[in-house]
């Protein structure tokens, strides 16, 4: 074994030609390029990478009568910006009255489902009068008249017939709800 231990030695401290292998110029293409004469002539100076780069002089821009029309509505619209802002526009609805909750439910992914599940939301005890904000992309938020015992997370998660309800957020104004019926659950896959 001390025989292989010494010519593994020997081969790591070889030297090795690697130029020939990376396309380096053999010999024999170095000798002919020496032969030949030098041009004539200077030599030319070495290109600087860190000098400006050379540019055309630009031209001069007369202002057109254009010009100067667009340069008066751009200082218009400085002026009127500055000015106070118009009056926002007043949304139809506003925040849940007293005994009221918005109630935020998700997934409803067709507006069948979210019919069903109102009717089922009216069977719960203490629930009064809905009224649709609206629908989209699954998602229905519904403002609820609520007088029961308890909150109204409570009575949901005690049951709405034909759903489970989860609840995941809630505050004062708003009950946010994931829904699954219990036709979904009972399926395969």
């Amino acid at each position: 074994m001390a025989k292989d231990d010494e010519k593994k030695k020997r081969k790591r401290d070889d030297v090795v030609d690697l130029a020939s292998r990376i396309g380096a110029r053999r010999e024999a293409e170095d000798t002919k390029k020496k032969e030949e004469p030098p041009p004539a002539g200077p030599p030319s100076p070495p290109a600087r990478f860190d000098a400006p780069i050379p540019a055309a002089p630009k031209p001069r821009l007369i202002p057109t009568r254009e010009d100067r029309d667009q340069g008066a509505l751009i200082r218009k619209a400085l002026i009127e910006e500055t000015a106070t802002p118009p009056v926002a526009i007043p949304s139809p609805r506003g925040a849940p009255g007293p005994g009221e909750i918005d109630l935020v439910a998700t997934p409803l992914p067709t507006p069948d489902d979210w019919h069903r599940f109102e009717l089922a939301l009216r069977k719960i005890k203490g629930v009064g009068q809905l009224r649709t904000e609206y629908y989209r992309h699954g998602v229905l938020k519904v403002r609820v008249t609520y007088q029961g015992e308890g909150r109204l997370a409570a009575a949901l998660r005690a049951g709405v017939p034909g759903y489970r309800v989860r609840v995941i957020g809630e505050d004062r104004a708003t009950l946010q709800i994931l829904v699954t019926s219990e036709g979904d659950d009972r399926r395969p896959g």
